[in-house]
Formats: C-alpha cells, structure tokens, sequence
C-alpha cells in the first residue's frame, strides 16, 4: 500500500533540492518502448511488454533479469515508492515474476526513454 505523502515525494525532493534529474511516467511508456535506467554500476535495459511489465536485461551477470513488474522508484532508505514512476536520484523498485522476489537498485544517475510508437524527430 503507497505511504500517504508517497505522491508528494517528488515535491519535497525538488524543494530540499535533493533532486537530481528527470522523472518518467510510466503511464507514458507503450509496449515495445524500451528504457534504460542507469545507476553507478548498473545499466537496466527495459524492453516493455505491458504496462508495468517489461524484459529486463542488464548488463552484469549478477543481476537478476527476464520478466519483471516495475513497481517504481524510492527514495535513499525510505519505504515510501512513487508507484508507476522512475526519477533520477531515486531507486527502481521491481519484481521478478519467476521467483516474485523484488528488488531495489542503487540510486539512478540517468534515465533514457526510447519510444517506438512516437515518430522520430526529423
């Protein structure tokens, strides 16, 4: 269940001028876009198959990858979770379908939205 002042977090953020960059609706985002999402020692390659769903890849061995639900991102140690949003300076909350075990990554440094319903600028 979201944390009553979940919605507001973003807010705060850019008031405390704790924020760091950009924010994704993930709303936005159609089948077939991809995302990456990249932190410190990570980059997460999200091929969307739903609305929340996507293929994960990454590219580190360790890190878990295939069908996830993207939950959405937290700030540093809080509990609180933006749902259905991804922002820089916050971290991507997902889970794994095959195992259902979820995960939270480090903070994101950058975000990249490749969208392939949406012409590209000419």
């Amino acid at each position: 269940m979201e944390h009553p002042g979940a919605q507001d977090i973003v807010a705060f953020l850019r008031a405390a001028e704790k924020w760091v960059g950009d924010e994704l609706d993930l709303e936005k985002v159609q089948v077939d876009d991809q995302v990456l999402v990249r932190t410190q020692n990570t980059s997460y390659l999200l091929h969307m198959t739903g609305p929340h769903t996507a293929r994960l890849v990454t590219d580190r061995p360790d890190r878990p990858d295939g069908a996830v639900r993207v939950e959405g991102c937290a700030f540093g140690r809080s509990h609180m979770i933006k749902p259905r949003h991804l922002f820089c300076g916050g971290s991507m909350e997902f889970k794994v379908e095959q195992n259902q075990q979820t995960y939270t990554t480090s903070p994101i440094e950058a975000l990249q939205w490749i969208s392939r319903s949406r012409p590209a600028p000419a």
